[in-house]
């Protein structure tokens, strides 16, 4: 049995990105007035701090990045965010989606839900299914890149997403909101919300229908009758609900329903009728207790998945996952924060007639603390250690340490120095060892250590840049590999650890500038490299983008993006061997006219406006121009 091979170009320098950088920094300084930032951030070291004096480059996209989206969904917006590569997003809409941070494959990052890991555990790589939630539903995404697994235990060693839902209006006893939308390959997406808040109690309740014929998943280079289209129906359902008993005790509660069926062909160039259903059903109680210098917190959450294929190789998997994550969070002394809690999560899924959920299954109880100081010097530092204790592997320490330095240049600039230091413990998932059919359960847990050290400038709330560079020594990474017999022909495929020890590095680099109150743009660079490249596959070595925000008349939004990605080498036994991917960049536009009083918006976009012909995935169908128009009314 034969592991394939290829071979990467040399890593480029980062100097000359940091001397342009250095030089933009210095040319907004001249130009701008220094004014107080005031977003918080919480992924980064779960206190709400500014987001200057994180020690973490965090990248947050709120409420109005998100409505400038239009026709967009979740895994889109993610695919161009630094250092981020979303396969399956450019495909039919029901097709897979499988993220790589850093590099990182997608189990190596930890999907949270307002702070709450929403795992499948029957999935390959134990991570959440971002097709089923709509982003109607989301009020914030927050993207840390980095190992924090300290905080937030296995599956953190590459990065953690963390989607803030919507929640209870604070100003109106009853509201709400209804947005409808139409666009390519008869495409309609409609969603109500219903929100308020008393003195004591609010709620909010969101439903959304989402409906495509698509298109073919599968590419088409036959003469012979076009390949049927695929498609995608979804219906999701969410119920928020939270009452305060006291000034100092409140309870939340959260249930949500997701159900969609997608349509999807047998594989590269390869056409069928096929099904995919999957649904998803949540439940959450948070009680919050907070007196004079800290809360406790206690964060509860049991997810319950189906996932049915129906095709000629039929199947099912049924997963289970149950979270309790106690914390209590104290200022110790001024400038001193701490949290300590202990993590519970049960995890096990069920394929009928192959394995039964109670022979199938973990249980992690991880105990952890985290601090947080910050000096009147403007150091501040963060450290964190946990005890990963897993009922199938060794228990195991691991820890964080991120400092960072904020510092004045001028009247008008100020900045900051960080650095960290980070291990990770990723244990292999149910499916990766007990699958019937791809299953290894000889697999070694990966562990990680990671570096970063970044800078960034800040001109008031003006403009913003960042950069940090990272390096990740990883043992034993778990990959899914092609087996061939001798004489070449591929006989199937498994989960193995691909090597003994593979370092990852890259940097990152973005700004943002709101030049005056009608024009603002952004930009952003990544770049990834290893010293084992035939361990890496679909990984673009590097990605960059542009944004570029109008406000040309009142109450009149525009955005234009470019997003660039490079060439990517991939596998695939059909031809034979490692090949690359071309390059691509695509050209997005969107506009946005609120009327009567902001109540309704009327928008419309166009998504790879200039009909870029371009591969995401080998053997399968990219979406060419498409369109999207809707409203939205909020009463």
């Amino acid at each position: 049995m034969n592991k394939h091979i290829i071979s990467f170009p040399k890593k480029k320098g980062l100097l000359p990105l940091l001397v342009a950088g250095i030089s933009l920094w210095t040319a907004m300084a001249n130009a701008q007035d220094a004014q107080d930032l005031d977003e918080v951030v919480v992924t980064g070291t779960k206190f709400e701090i500014p987001v200057e004096k994180s020690g973490k480059t965090i990248y947050k996209l709120n409420q109005k990045d998100i409505e400038r989206n239009v026709g967009k969904t979740i895994p889109d917006l993610l695919n161009e965010v630094p250092g981020i590569q979303i396969d399956g997003n450019y495909s039919s809409p029901g097709t897979n989606i499988s993220y790589f941070v850093r590099g990182a494959s997608s189990k190596n990052t930890l999907i949270l839900i307002d702070g709450n890991p929403i795992n499948d555990p029957s999935l390959a790589d134990a991570t959440y299914d971002l097709r089923l939630l709509p982003l109607d539903q989301v009020e914030s995404i927050e993207v840390l890149r980095g190992g924090l697994s300290t905080l937030y235990g296995t599956g953190a060693s590459a990065a953690v997403i963390n989607i803030k839902l919507k929640s209870g209006s604070k100003t109106k006893k009853f509201g709400g909101s209804a947005d409808f939308s139409g666009g390519s390959f008869n495409t309609y997406r409609g969603n109500i919300s219903l929100n308020g808040q008393t003195e004591r109690f609010n709620y909010l309740v969101s439903g959304s229908l989402y409906n495509s014929e698509g298109f073919s998943s599968a590419l088409d280079t036959t003469a012979a009758a076009a390949y049927g289209k695929d498609g995608i129906n979804r219906k999701d359902l969410m119920v928020k609900m939270g009452y305060a008993f006291s000034g100092r005790f409140k309870l939340d509660f959260l249930t949500a329903y997701d159900d969609m069926e997608a349509d999807y062909d047998s594989g590269p160039f390869l056409d069928a009728d096929n099904q995919q259903t999957s649904n998803q059903l949540r439940f959450g109680l948070n009680p919050t207790y907070q007196y004079a210098n800290g809360s406790i917190k206690l964060k509860t959450v049991y997810n319950i998945s189906e996932r049915e294929f129906i095709s000629s190789f039929p199947s099912e998997y049924k997963g289970r996952n149950l979270q309790l994550d106690l914390t209590q969070e104290h200022q110790i002394v001024s400038g001193l924060k701490g949290l300590w809690g202990v993590n519970l999560q049960q995890l096990s899924y069920e394929q009928p007639g192959e394995l039964a959920f109670d022979n199938n299954q973990f249980t992690l109880l991880d105990p952890y603390a985290s601090f947080f100081y910050e000096a009147a010097s403007g150091f501040n530092v963060h450290a964190g250690a946990r005890v990963n204790t897993h009922s199938e592997y060794d228990a195991k320490f691991i820890y964080n340490v991120n400092p960072s330095y904020l510092f004045e240049v001028s009247d008008q600039v100020t900045a900051k120095i960080l650095a960290s230091v980070a291990t990770s413990y990723v244990t292999p998932t149910l499916y990766q060892l007990n699958s019937p059919d791809y299953g290894n359960d000889a697999l070694n847990p990966e562990e990680s250590l990671n570096y970063e050290q970044g800078i960034s400038f800040y001109v008031g709330d003006e403009f913003t840049f960042n950069l940090v560079h990272f390096t990740r020594d990883e043992s034993s990474p778990i990959e899914f590999v092609s087996l061939f017999d001798e004489t070449g022909n591929y006989i199937g495929g498994e989960y193995q650890n691909t090597t003994d020890k593979r370092r990852v590095e890259g940097f990152e680099a973005d700004f943002t500038w709101m030049v005056n109150q009608y024009f603002s743009m952004s930009a952003n660079f990544a770049h990834v490299s290893t010293d084992k490249p035939e361990t890496f596959y679909r990984v673009p070595k590097s990605k960059w983008g542009l944004v570029f925000n109008a406000s040309p008349a009142e109450d009149t939004q525009v955005t234009l993006k470019y997003n660039f990605t490079s060439q990517r080498t991939v596998y695939d036994y059909g031809v034979g061997g490692a090949f690359d991917l071309d390059s691509y960049g695509l050209v997005d536009l969107f506009v946005q006219q609120a009327v009567l009083d902001n109540k309704l918006n009327i928008y419309g976009g166009v998504n790879n406006l200039l009909d870029e012909d371009f591969t995401a995935i080998y053997g399968y169908t990219t979406r060419g121009r498409n369109f999207s128009i809707g409203a939205r009314y909020q009463f």
